[in-house]
């Protein structure tokens, strides 16, 4: 296991029969460079694309990016940024700042065998709502969501929807950050497109958010959440397993924990979150736009 993750305080996972075991590989620290004149920071959202070989990302500041990334024998040996853009609105206008907070992200017709129909579907916290874009970043239409998201839900106007997947049964499922109003503050829930919901209860550190999705090759879920309630306390970053046959009949979950990272100091603010191929996903930092924290991409194994 890298140094780093054992300073940064790796806490043991409950293991259950049936759930993933997870398997750190590496990590990468990605340079706060400018391509295309954008600083690559902030990343808030990731999603592979299988058929373009191209790593997307979204900062909370509204950009997009393309990365090369090069994997190795469990190794990251490359990331290259080749492409970066600010989101646009259908008109081909930027994104108004209330309007541009990108959180979550992942990609429509990205494993189908035919380059160049890739689309990004992006959800975003200010304005709650969930869009398609191009790969270039000009916005296509937004998807319909239940009404139970409307920002007049929000626990607070900056719990907006952090998260986004796509799912091959139930179609786009996303989460607000925390709980909406009139909901216990520890009691999460995630909406689908197709009007299905699941709840489950948040990870056991104050203020545990989730911060992205991912479905899985076996049709269920990760989950990742980060809490933080202010110094001294620390940055709690889980990484969750929801297994849909978990669920009873009204859609209340129980989760497994995979990995739980906590520290004071030393950790790195884990945002997004992306499936490559086989049993490879690769997690995300967000480096807060400052000079003390960094932009991590880590590689890490699912058995």
């Amino acid at each position: 296991m890298p140094l780093w993750l054992l300073l940064a305080g790796v806490l043991p996972a409950s293991s259950h029969a049936g759930t993933p075991q997870l398997q750190v590989l590496d990590s990468f620290v990605i340079p706060a460079d400018k391509v295309d004149g954008v600083r690559v920071s902030e990343l808030s959202g990731l999603a592979w694309d299988e058929d373009e070989q191209l790593l997307y990302a979204v900062s909370d500041r509204g950009d997009v990016f393309h990365f090369r990334l090069k994997l190795e024998d469990g190794r990251i040996m490359a990331v290259d940024p080749v492409f970066a853009a600010k989101l646009l609105d259908s008109k081909g206008n930027e994104l108004k700042k209330k309007r541009r907070d990108s959180e979550g992200l992942a990609v429509l017709n990205a494993a189908n065998g035919k380059p160049g129909d890739t689309q990004l579907v992006i959800s975003l916290e200010g304005e709650p709502r969930v869009v398609r874009f191009t790969p270039q970043g000009r916005a296509i239409q937004n998807i319909g969501l239940p009404r139970a998201l409307d920002k007049k839900n929000l626990r607070h106007g900056n719990d907006g929807l952090e998260a986004v997947t796509i799912h091959p049964r139930y179609g786009v499922i996303t989460a607000p950050e925390m709980p909406l109003k009139g909901q216990p503050e520890n009691w999460h829930t995630l909406y689908s497109t197709t009007g299905r919901e699941w709840s489950f209860t948040a990870y056991p550190a104050e203020n545990s958010g989730i911060s992205a999705l991912e479905a899985l090759p076996d049709g269920n879920l990760l989950v990742l959440e980060r809490a933080w309630s202010g110094f001294p306390s620390p940055l709690v970053v889980s990484l969750r397993y929801l297994d849909f046959r978990q669920c009873d009949k009204g859609g209340a979950c129980t989760l497994q924990d995979l990995q739980v990272f906590s520290s004071h100091l030393l950790m790195d603010n884990y945002e997004g979150l992306t499936h490559v191929s086989g049993n490879q996903y690769l997690l995300v930092s967000d480096d807060g736009g400052g000079d003390w924290q960094r932009t991590v991409l880590t590689l890490f194994t699912l058995d």
